[in-house]
């Protein structure tokens, strides 16, 4: 007796944009593990997001410093702290920008995905102390607008209450260890959690993810 085959779903079944951005964020922390401290140093002051630097930059505007501003949005978000920051963001990257992608499709998620990034990064320079050389890094903005979009993806199942409930306990949560010590104590010394970045990110997220199915709908 002979068995026709079958199709089987892949058990890694990860759409490709979502994909290569966890394969960038690994592989960028990967080559930061091998270098020297010295160049490890350059590359997170020249490269993460710093309020002060940017408001500086903004005070006297030149192409140099427009181009610094450009290039800053876009490489804090493939630069962690260590591996446990690097592999919790690729985590919820996995999930929440599968969920995304496949309902959205791979240009329009990583629209979704830069802009959150991007919005949390100047959402934490406008509330930023200027005063203060914060230096702001990781994928965390961008993912939560990930996770935001989510929320639109699962309407449909869980309803407005469900949703509703959803996004009060991940920005409840994000407040809870962001905002209390107890984020000093997972992330370690020196260190601190950008709520403020999350919580824009997640709502640039929602506000997009909105847009996109509001456009879908009028197709129809």
């Amino acid at each position: 007796m002979t068995n026709e085959p079958q199709d089987r779903e892949p058990v890694f079944n990860v759409p490709p944009a979502t994909v290569y951005l966890v394969v960038a964020i690994i592989g960028v922390h990967l080559l930061l593990t091998v270098t020297t401290p010295e160049t490890l140093n350059w590359v997170y002051n020249s490269f993460s997001f710093r309020p002060a630097i940017i408001s500086a930059l903004l005070d006297q505007p030149s192409v140099d410093g427009l181009l610094h501003i450009l290039i800053t949005l876009n490489s804090h978000m493939f630069l962690h702290h260590d591996w446990g920051h690097m592999a919790l963001n690729t985590g919820m990257l996995l999930a929440f920008g599968s969920m995304t992608e496949r309902r959205f499709g791979a240009v329009r998620f990583l629209i979704l995905y830069f802009l959150s990034g991007w919005f949390g990064a100047f959402v934490e320079y406008f509330v930023a102390d200027p005063n203060a050389d914060i230096v702001l890094y990781g994928a965390s903005g961008a993912v939560f607008g990930a996770m935001g979009a989510t929320m639109i993806v699962l309407l449909p199942r869980y309803r407005m209450r469900g949703v509703f409930t959803m996004i009060a306990v991940l920005l409840g949560l994000n407040l809870l260890i962001g905002a209390t010590p107890l984020g000093s104590l997972l992330v370690g010394p020196g260190a601190g959690i950008a709520w403020i970045a999350h919580i824009a990110g997640f709502s640039m997220g929602l506000l997009i993810a909105i847009i996109y199915s509001g456009a879908r709908s009028s197709f129809r």
